[in-house]
């Protein structure tokens, strides 16, 4: 009977340690830039890649993002309303970028000498849960791809 006893307590032990999950935890995401594609009708295309580095999902409610190239003016990007990343994982977002002129002269001197853009991402991620702003900065450098004409990578 003892050893009844101590096995079942044993197996209550175990069910108990089951029965609660893994604990969340929450980091802060991050914004960088994948690619750059001049589009036929001379605007801009932008991929921007959104890194959860969350052990849990997160939706995204409000995306504000200013990209800046070389050292061009901000372009103001805002994505869609509502973007849910699961845990440890990623999204790639298209948008379309406004370049000030400045800044497609820049994007334009850089393309003729086939030479790397230097870029800036200011901006901020809002989640639903947990209820938090997320601010971002991201510096990075996107180089000519082989081949083809206004894609940068």
């Amino acid at each position: 009977m003892p050893r009844f006893i101590a096995s079942a307590l044993a197996l209550l032990l175990l069910l108990v340690g089951c029965a609660s999950g893994p604990t969340i935890r929450y980091f802060p995401p991050q914004a960088s830039l994948k690619e750059l594609k001049q589009q036929p009708d001379g605007q801009w295309l932008a991929q921007i890649r959104v890194q959860n580095f969350s052990t849990g999902a997160m939706d995204f409610s409000e995306i504000r993002l200013k990209i800046q190239i070389q050292d061009g003016g901000w372009a103001e990007l805002s994505g869609p309303a509502s973007l849910n990343i699961g845990a440890s994982n990623a999204e790639v977002l298209s948008l379309s970028v406004p370049f000030s002129p400045d800044t497609l002269q820049a994007i334009r001197e850089r393309q003729d000498k086939t030479q790397p853009l230097r870029y800036r991402i200011e901006g901020s991620l809002r989640s639903r849960d947990p209820n938090r702003t997320y601010p971002l900065t991201y510096d990075g450098r996107l180089n000519p791809a082989p081949g083809l004409a206004g894609v940068y990578r």
